[in-house]
């Protein structure tokens, strides 16, 4: 295809987006807007940038049309903004002067980032970049936007989001969650649909694509994990622990509508296992290595430790900055100061036993920090925040100094997973984890007895023993826990155990999401005399494939084999696909298709709110397509929708 032509095609798409937006419900996202951070991911806000071009490429002002085409391949095209305008150059040579925006840039190839590393490559990203000013435009600010289909937008994710060595199956549970979570209804950003870093879901572009990976986005093209037929907010996490938490306890507003995810339950991995509820027996829950599917995760069990004078400076800066947020009350104020630390307790937990609200009693005053995040933020070394909120805390009195303590003051490698739905996050390059089982143990600085006795005055904060009655106060405090992330959804590790012993990623998505099922996101349906069709895509294994993979020989060896053999025998089914039609208006007829299939339905002699249709053997394997035309002048004033759930 010529570039102009493409140039045209690429045009029409965009005339498409904007004139045929979504009429009835939000209808699956065919496009995606990505805002782009910089090198640090500390904003999406540019003054200027660098566009390289991998082929021929044609740079245009939105605005009125104005156009450069036919750059060639390997050239840097220069914006600035100046007093709310942008000034291109090419070669340096400027090209266009004052352009209002937004600036489009097409190329048949990709197009780079100048500067721009995503994974120690030169981030290159599919599809067109958007130079867009950020209101108000006196501000000199735009975003880089890269716009581009679906189905390519996934494909830079799904393997920074998970390790692509986790196999197919857990690769496709992570490609229908990044799905799910790419079409979510609710959008916080003025010029894009979502961003490429943790705050939302990583995205790196071209260079991080992986042929696995990409396999498992093409194979569950057009498939969602639905509830009552509306996608759900598929949040997922690294390692849950063995038991993954309510939406509610992490997320809950307080609003009861905001609070209703009854797909977001809290599960156990392992059938047998009853519920820590007291802090004892969470105490002994986080520190054995009790069965769960991401028992495997480096993250599965933990411990953290501060030396109190460490935590009292950290608390005094933390608490000042969840405050800022509304997390801690009372208020801690600029001349707050946390010091004769004497007590840390947790006074809340949520349904998995995560902290959800812990008491910071000290010398200097007492707080409280609500939210599961801002309790991990609270607890954190320099920009590491605490693993989780699942966790028990032990003190460390004078009187045990001569017994050993985990050293865990030096930081370790970031995991390479562990990236959190929907909350925007700090890097997570933790505090060094042990296994309290088998690390060995390294002992704090012994503090001389005579130190201990010492009481300072109560104005030098800093070196303070005893409180104010003379009792001695601890010389740290351990944090023993289990889980990375808010624990909320999916597991990723677990997803990952799962694929290995030949779990489907459909009976994956269905234990870490209750009461799901998989199918097409709702396309509406109306009438419009300029023949507008409206179609989605649905990719079909084969007929009576199934999506188990082999089991693990010999099965009686594993502690959880009841659980494995029950996921193993869901995904063991043949698979139907069921066409479903909303006749709830009581539509005069509908017309169809099924790939090359036509069908002309009278659906005056269909009695049902939701119309249902076998499919499943006229699917071939691979990608299909489902088109309905138009509805009929006699439903003028009518609307529908359509859908495929996948029955097993």
């Amino acid at each position: 295809m010529k570039f102009r032509a493409y140039l045209l095609l690429i045009f029409a798409l965009i005339a498409n987006m904007w004139l045929f937006g979504p009429t009835i419900a939000a209808d699956e996202k065919d496009v995606i807007r990505v805002g782009l951070s910089n090198s640090s991911f500390s904003t999406f806000e540019f003054s200027e940038t660098t566009v390289v071009t991998s082929s021929v490429a044609t740079v245009m002002d939105m605005a009125n049309g104005a156009k450069i085409a036919d750059i060639p391949a390997n050239r840097e095209i220069e914006a600035v903004m100046k007093n709310g305008r942008f000034f291109i150059n090419i070669g340096g040579k400027e090209v266009m002067t004052a352009a209002q925006g937004p600036i489009l840039v097409v190329s048949k190839g990709n197009l780079g980032i100048k500067n721009l590393n995503r994974k120690g490559n030169p981030a290159y990203y599919r599809g067109m970049i958007e130079l867009t000013p950020v209101l108000p435009q006196n501000k000199n600010k735009f975003n880089i936007v890269n716009i581009l289909d679906a189905q390519s937008y996934l494909k830079g994710v799904v393997p920074n989001e998970m390790p692509v060595r986790f196999g197919l199956n857990a690769l496709k549970a992570q490609a229908v969650a990044a799905r799910n979570y790419a079409n979510r209804p609710q959008n916080p950003y003025k010029n894009y649909d979502i961003c490429d870093s943790t705050a939302c879901q990583v995205y790196f572009g071209v260079n991080s694509e992986n042929p696995l990976s990409d396999r498992a986005v093409d194979e569950t093209q057009g498939i969602f994990a639905l509830y009552n037929k509306e996608p759900i907010l598929a949040l997922y996490s690294s390692t849950s622990g063995g038991i993954t938490e309510d939406y509610e306890c992490v997320y809950g507003t307080g609003n009861s509508a905001n609070n209703s995810k009854p797909y977001l339950k809290s599960k156990k991995d392992y059938v047998k296992l009853q519920k820590p509820k007291s802090e004892e027996e969470l105490r002994d829950f986080y520190s054995k290595n009790i069965p769960s599917f991401d028992m495997k995760s480096p993250r599965h069990r933990w411990k953290a430790v501060f030396e109190r004078f460490e935590l009292e400076e950290i608390l005094t800066k933390t608490l000042r900055e969840q405050s800022l947020k509304s997390l801690v009350y009372p208020a801690f104020g600029e001349k707050d100061e946390v010091w004769g630390l004497e007590d840390i307790r947790v006074v809340k937990r949520g349904e998995s036993g995560k902290a959800l609200e812990v008491e910071i009693r000290s010398m200097g005053g007492t707080w409280r920090v609500k939210k599961e995040l801002g309790i991990r933020r609270v607890f954190k070394r320099g920009n590491s925040m605490l693993w989780s909120g699942n966790f028990v805390i032990e003190k460390k009195m004078p009187e045990t100094i001569e017994k050993s303590l985990p050293d865990t003051l030096n930081a370790e490698k970031k995991p390479d997973l562990g990236n959190e739905k929907p909350e925007s996050k700090e890097s997570e390059a933790v505090f060094t984890s042990t296994n309290i089982s088998k690390n060995p143990e390294s002992p704090l600085p012994v503090i001389k007895k005579a130190e201990i006795e010492a009481v300072s005055k109560v104005d030098d904060k800093k070196k303070v023993f005893k409180n104010r009655l003379g009792i001695p106060l601890p010389l740290g405090f351990t944090f023993i826990g289990a889980g990375f992330g808010h624990g909320v959804g999916m597991s990723q590790y677990g997803a990952g155990y799962l694929a290995s012993v030949g779990a489907g990623y459909d009976a994956i998505l269905k234990h870490y999401y209750s009461g799901i099922t998989l199918g097409t996101m709702p396309r509406g349906v109306q009438y419009n005399n300029y023949g507008k069709e409206y179609t989605t895509y649905v990719y079909f294994d084969g007929p009576n494939v199934v999506t188990a993979g082999d089991l693990p020989s010999p099965i009686g060896v594993y502690v959880l084999k009841d659980e494995i053999l029950t996921l193993h025998d869901a995904s063991n089914k043949p698979a139907k696909y069921i066409l479903k039609i909303d006749n709830s208006k009581n539509l005069a007829a509908v017309d169809f298709h099924v790939n090359d299939s036509a069908f002309n339905l009278n659906m005056k002699e269909f009695h049902v709110k939701i119309y249902e249709m076998d499919i499943t053997k006229y699917l071939k394997k691979g990608k299909n397509t489902i088109k309905f035309l138009p509805l009929k002048s006699a439903d003028k004033e009518k609307t529908t929708s359509f859908w495929v759930e996948i029955e097993k």
